[in-house]
């Protein structure tokens, strides 16, 4: 792997607390020339250290919540599998897809409005599939937590987005939701390329862009950076709590690791989810040591799974 300078750590920072940030206020905070930092951006990208940006939507506020699915397989040949992971990315309101190592072997998050847009997906693939499904447990998200990438500038601040608990019904139209779905694909898309793309003028898209961030219904825009090509494992944690009143606590001591990047609060079979990213077995083993030294007797168990392959993320409920 290839060492990345101050000022590409620098970058990767900024341009994850504000993806949208433009070169040229970038170029002053960094005190570089804007041409220095657009081609060390590009350079990013090209490298393959960057995957791209989004953008963080407010899905409790427009009414949406997560499920998250956990899938133990039995009898599965490669093929098979292969056309499982298939089938799952083709349905439209999954959010995220990706094979595991550990006791589970799927992980697949549902983004659903209600019961029946879980049944939409559930009964035809367990009908399809079912004789493939050793163990399924479910999980259903009570509000997500996103801190900022730290991992290579912990010395700086630290930044968290959540949803809201509280569902909501905020209403969207045909634009906005046109808009955001640009803006899940590329948060950092120039107003002029999104008014090109849509046909109206760019004054209008910038208003329904303010409108949406002072609405909060836009939380953030993020990067999304490619952490096996910067030599980090990705790991999710899921604990199940004895004493649910240790969450917060639990949460800032991930938080302090600098290796979080989300944590979940759920219901179901676990409590919470933590997804770090650490440089191999024995940084997790300091981090899980400590989280079992501070917080013996406030949970019953938890579940290491390592994110061998992702196959979909997408934060966009209008797909």
């Amino acid at each position: 792997m290839e060492i990345l300078d101050n000022l590409d750590k620098g970058i990767l920072y900024e341009l994850d607390v504000n993806a949208r940030i433009p070169a040229s206020r970038l170029a002053k905070k960094l005190r570089k020339s804007k041409e220095t930092i657009n081609f060390r951006i590009n350079r990013l990208l090209e490298k393959n250290y960057l995957t791209g940006f989004y953008t963080i939507f407010n899905t409790s506020k427009l009414g949406y919540y997560y499920i998250k699915t956990y899938v133990k397989f039995k009898n599965l040949t490669p093929k098979k599998e292969k056309e499982i992971f298939n089938y799952i990315q083709k349905q439209s309101n999954i959010s995220f897809l990706a094979r595991t190592d550990g006791h589970y072997d799927m992980i697949v998050l549902v983004m659903v409005r209600e019961p029946g847009d879980l049944i939409a997906f559930l009964n035809p693939f367990m009908k399809k599939y079912g004789d493939y499904i050793h163990q399924k447990d479910m999980t259903t998200f009570i509000t997500a937590h996103r801190f900022n990438q730290k991992l290579f500038t912990p010395e700086l601040a630290t930044q968290r987005t959540n949803y809201p608990i509280s569902m909501g019904d905020y209403m969207l139209d045909e634009t906005d939701k046109e808009i955001m779905l640009l803006l899940s694909e590329n948060a950092r898309m120039p107003l002029t390329e999104i008014a090109k793309k849509l046909g109206i003028d760019p004054k209008v898209v910038k208003y329904r862009i303010n409108k949406l961030e002072k609405n909060q219904i836009i939380l953030r825009y993020v990067s999304s950076p490619n952490f096996s090509k910067l030599g980090l494992q990705f790991i999710q944690i899921n604990i199940s709590f004895k004493d649910p009143t240790a969450m917060n606590s639990v949460l800032e001591y991930f938080d302090s690791t600098n290796k979080c990047l989300f944590f979940m609060e759920m219901i179901g079979t676990f409590d919470a989810t933590i997804e770090v990213h650490v440089k191999d077995s024995e940084e997790l083993k300091l981090i899980m040591d400590g989280f079992r030294e501070k917080f013996a007797g406030y949970y019953t168990t938890y579940d290491i799974m390592a994110i061998s392959r992702q196959y979909k993320m997408v934060w966009n409920p209008f797909r």
